[in-house]
């Protein structure tokens, strides 16, 4: 009998958020709000838009392997040389690289225990192990996982999905000083720019901590998650190590020129950020005076503690036609991940709420 490699048996297939046809389909409905996925509320970038479009006569050709086009545009942005970034089918593709071509098999990555499940699941996926520290007042064990010596890889996820908490650069920093150089860090800043806090200068920490990975990814504030397109910065060391073992066209054509078309577009990010942080703080507060258990959230999402009837406040919000994100698979049963919406999103999401409460 055919057997596949025995490290899939431990592995549990990934749990995505409901898809807005998935709940019409049970539902019976027309309309259905999908704030499960952190996806950007008001869309695409225009801009990425725009380039999408003009690939069309171009769709039968391979894609360039090495995405030169967007890869000179974040060298730009990043103040980089481009032999220090890589383009991946989204920012997993990074992770699963690095856990391929840093990872022996037995060997041990560490990682929370609420958070990416794809940490857990590449470092498998590769033969190696994966050492789950339980996060510390819902924010990351940096100490903690730093003590376990068998480590060959850490993985942060700042801020972390699914809490919404994040350390700031100066804790960052201090960690990375720490940090053996036998051990590559894997910091993953998907959610970065929702923060309060500056951009790090990764160009300079790179060259400090030449066993930093940094991913990053088009998904969420420049609304292309559906083209998966993601990069990781590191030191050409490590950059040349992920690209030994890189898919050859592992970035479809429109996926590069879209999300280097949406690093100009400035006036939607700066749109983005503006809404998120005014519903995100409305929300917040409305959650509080409802007396619910709330996280602070450096994210375009916020996590909010249902208690018992977790399950059931997101059945009965699903029926209504509003998707929301159960932290059963995260681990936290209690607790819902909601993404923050446009205005007509949020208001009815709160409108629906309080009708349960009530």
């Amino acid at each position: 009998m055919l057997q596949p490699r025995k490290e899939l048996a431990v592995i549990p297939e990934y749990v995505p958020g409901k898809s807005i046809d998935e709940i019409k389909e049970k539902y019976k409905l027309k309309q259905v709000i999908k704030l499960a996925s952190n996806e950007n509320p008001l869309g695409a970038s225009p801009m990425a838009k725009v380039a999408y479009k003009k690939c069309v006569e171009n769709l039968r050709l391979y894609p360039r392997g090495t995405a030169p086009e967007l890869i000179k545009k974040l060298a730009k942005k990043w103040k980089l040389k481009e032999e220090n970034l890589i383009a991946g089918n989204g920012s997993d593709e990074i992770l699963d690289l690095a856990t391929r071509a840093f990872l022996n098999k037995g060997d041990y990555a560490v990682g929370a225990s609420s958070t990416f499940s794809v940490y857990s699941s590449a470092t498998q996926i590769a033969g190696a192990k994966y050492k789950a520290f339980p996060l510390e007042d819902f924010y990351y064990p940096l100490e903690t996982m730093l003590s376990f010596e068998k480590a060959k890889i850490i993985f942060i996820c700042n801020p972390n999905n699914p809490t919404g908490t994040y350390i700031s650069n100066k804790r960052i920093y201090e960690f990375l000083t720490k940090v053996p150089k036998h051990i590559l860090v894997v910091l993953d800043m998907a959610y970065w720019e929702f923060t309060a806090e500056k951009e790090p200068p990764l160009n300079l920490w790179i060259k400090q901590f030449p066993n930093l990975l940094c991913t990053r990814t088009f998904s969420k504030l420049y609304g292309l998650a559906g083209l998966r397109i993601g990069y990781g910065i590191a030191s050409e060391q490590v950059i040349s190590a992920l690209s030994k073992i890189k898919p050859p066209f592992n970035t479809n054509y429109p996926a590069q020129i879209a999300a280097a078309a949406a690093l100009d577009d400035t006036s939607f990010v700066e749109k983005s950020l503006e809404m998120n942080r005014t519903w995100r703080s409305l929300l917040l507060e409305c959650f509080e005076f409802w007396g619910f258990d709330i996280l602070p959230s450096g994210a375009n999402f916020i996590c909010v503690k249902f208690g018992k009837k977790a399950a059931e406040f997101v059945a009965r919000l699903e029926s209504k036609g509003l998707v929301v994100r159960h932290l059963k698979s995260f681990g936290m049963p209690e607790w819902v991940r909601i993404t923050v919406g446009t205005k007509r999103e949020n208001e009815t999401l709160l409108r629906l709420i309080s009708g349960i409460i009530k």
